[in-house]
Protein backbone atom coordinates (compact mmCIF):
# COMPACT_ATOMS: atom_id res chain seq x y z
CA UNK A 1 0.00 0.00 0.00
CA UNK A 2 1.25 3.62 -1.00
CA UNK A 3 0.18 7.03 1.07
CA UNK A 4 -0.82 9.90 -0.64
CA UNK A 5 2.09 11.92 -1.15
CA UNK A 6 2.86 15.52 -1.94
CA UNK A 7 3.91 16.10 -5.48
CA UNK A 8 7.23 17.55 -6.44
CA UNK A 9 6.12 20.66 -7.00
CA UNK A 10 4.11 21.25 -4.18
CA UNK A 11 7.25 20.39 -1.95
CA UNK A 12 9.00 22.76 -3.86
CA UNK A 13 6.26 25.59 -3.55
CA UNK A 14 6.04 25.04 0.03
CA UNK A 15 9.78 25.08 0.68
CA UNK A 16 9.97 28.01 -2.17
CA UNK A 17 7.12 29.68 0.24
CA UNK A 18 8.73 28.75 3.74
CA UNK A 19 11.70 30.51 2.71
CA UNK A 20 10.25 33.58 1.87
CA UNK A 21 8.62 34.05 4.40
CA UNK A 22 11.34 33.55 6.69
CA UNK A 23 13.46 36.02 4.71
CA UNK A 24 10.67 38.31 5.30
CA UNK A 25 10.15 37.66 8.77
CA UNK A 26 14.32 38.52 9.09
CA UNK A 27 14.03 41.86 7.12
CA UNK A 28 11.43 43.17 8.82
CA UNK A 29 12.69 42.00 12.34
CA UNK A 30 16.11 44.07 11.32
CA UNK A 31 13.95 47.13 10.34
CA UNK A 32 12.08 47.39 13.32
CA UNK A 33 14.97 47.05 15.51
CA UNK A 34 15.61 50.21 13.88
CA UNK A 35 12.21 51.58 14.69
CA UNK A 36 12.61 50.64 18.16
CA UNK A 37 16.26 52.57 18.96
CA UNK A 38 16.09 55.53 20.85
CA UNK A 39 18.59 58.05 22.39
CA UNK A 40 20.51 56.74 25.24
CA UNK A 41 18.74 56.32 28.59
CA UNK A 42 19.89 58.98 31.75
CA UNK A 43 21.97 57.37 33.98
CA UNK A 44 19.02 57.67 36.52
CA UNK A 45 16.54 55.62 34.11
CA UNK A 46 19.15 52.51 34.72
CA UNK A 47 17.98 49.82 36.12
CA UNK A 48 19.86 49.19 39.88
CA UNK A 49 21.51 47.30 41.05
CA UNK A 50 23.23 45.62 37.99
CA UNK A 51 23.43 49.56 35.83
CA UNK A 52 22.24 48.03 32.46
CA UNK A 53 20.69 49.54 29.72
CA UNK A 54 17.33 48.14 28.56
CA UNK A 55 17.81 49.08 25.16
CA UNK A 56 19.35 46.16 23.31
CA UNK A 57 16.76 43.48 25.39
CA UNK A 58 14.04 46.21 23.85
CA UNK A 59 15.92 45.89 20.10
CA UNK A 60 16.13 42.05 20.77
CA UNK A 61 12.61 41.25 21.73
CA UNK A 62 11.06 43.94 18.94
CA UNK A 63 12.70 41.93 16.34
CA UNK A 64 11.73 38.64 17.55
CA UNK A 65 7.75 40.27 18.42
CA UNK A 66 7.91 40.92 14.80
CA UNK A 67 9.11 37.98 13.14
CA UNK A 68 6.34 36.57 15.62
CA UNK A 69 3.46 38.65 14.09
CA UNK A 70 5.11 36.96 10.18
CA UNK A 71 4.99 33.77 11.12
CA UNK A 72 1.50 33.82 12.44
CA UNK A 73 0.08 36.01 9.81
CA UNK A 74 1.62 33.08 7.43
CA UNK A 75 -0.03 30.54 9.73
CA UNK A 76 -3.18 32.30 9.57
CA UNK A 77 -3.02 32.39 5.99
CA UNK A 78 -2.32 28.64 5.35
CA UNK A 79 -4.61 27.31 7.36
CA UNK A 80 -7.08 29.76 5.92
CA UNK A 81 -6.39 27.86 2.67
CA UNK A 82 -6.90 24.23 4.23
CA UNK A 83 -10.18 25.38 5.71
CA UNK A 84 -11.38 26.96 2.26
CA UNK A 85 -10.17 23.40 0.73
CA UNK A 86 -11.86 21.11 3.15
CA UNK A 87 -14.33 22.63 5.73
CA UNK A 88 -12.22 20.41 8.50
CA UNK A 89 -13.81 21.93 11.44
CA UNK A 90 -10.36 21.43 13.04
CA UNK A 91 -8.80 23.54 10.28
CA UNK A 92 -11.27 26.27 11.82
CA UNK A 93 -10.09 25.68 15.21
CA UNK A 94 -6.35 26.28 14.07
CA UNK A 95 -7.68 29.73 12.64
CA UNK A 96 -9.22 30.68 15.36
CA UNK A 97 -6.60 30.19 17.77
CA UNK A 98 -3.78 31.81 15.00
CA UNK A 99 -5.89 34.80 15.12
CA UNK A 100 -5.80 35.04 18.72
CA UNK A 101 -2.18 34.45 19.58
CA UNK A 102 -1.57 37.06 16.41
CA UNK A 103 -4.07 39.91 18.15
CA UNK A 104 -1.89 38.75 21.44
CA UNK A 105 1.54 39.27 19.76
CA UNK A 106 0.38 42.53 18.55
CA UNK A 107 -1.45 43.77 21.36
CA UNK A 108 2.00 43.25 23.41
CA UNK A 109 4.02 44.20 20.47
CA UNK A 110 7.11 46.59 21.68
CA UNK A 111 6.63 49.87 19.24
CA UNK A 112 2.90 49.57 19.49
CA UNK A 113 3.03 50.07 23.34
CA UNK A 114 5.62 52.49 22.36
CA UNK A 115 3.21 54.60 19.81
CA UNK A 116 0.20 54.30 22.57
CA UNK A 117 2.20 56.44 25.14
CA UNK A 118 1.66 56.67 28.99
CA UNK A 119 -1.84 54.70 29.46
CA UNK A 120 -3.39 55.55 32.85
CA UNK A 121 -3.72 51.46 33.52
CA UNK A 122 -0.20 51.06 32.90
CA UNK A 123 2.31 48.93 31.29
CA UNK A 124 0.36 46.29 29.25
CA UNK A 125 -3.38 47.10 29.73
CA UNK A 126 -4.30 46.36 26.03
CA UNK A 127 -3.04 42.32 27.89
CA UNK A 128 -6.38 41.31 29.28
CA UNK A 129 -8.26 42.06 26.11
CA UNK A 130 -5.78 39.73 24.32
CA UNK A 131 -6.09 37.05 26.93
CA UNK A 132 -10.03 36.85 27.18
CA UNK A 133 -10.21 36.60 23.19
CA UNK A 134 -7.27 33.84 23.52
CA UNK A 135 -9.43 31.94 25.99
CA UNK A 136 -12.10 32.28 23.60
CA UNK A 137 -10.51 31.01 20.78
CA UNK A 138 -9.41 27.91 22.91
CA UNK A 139 -12.47 27.33 24.10
CA UNK A 140 -13.68 26.67 20.32
CA UNK A 141 -10.75 25.10 19.55
CA UNK A 142 -11.18 22.42 22.27
CA UNK A 143 -14.97 22.35 21.55
CA UNK A 144 -14.03 21.76 17.84
CA UNK A 145 -11.35 19.39 18.17
CA UNK A 146 -13.75 16.72 20.43
CA UNK A 147 -16.39 16.91 18.35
Amino acid sequence: MSSPQTSTPDKKRGKLWFLIVLLVALGLGALSTLASVTPEEPPGRRFPPFQFSARPLLQFHTFLTTMEVVFLVALVTVYVKVYADTRARFSLGLVCVLLALLLNTILSYPLVLILAGPIGLGPGSFLPFADILEVGAYILFLYLSLE
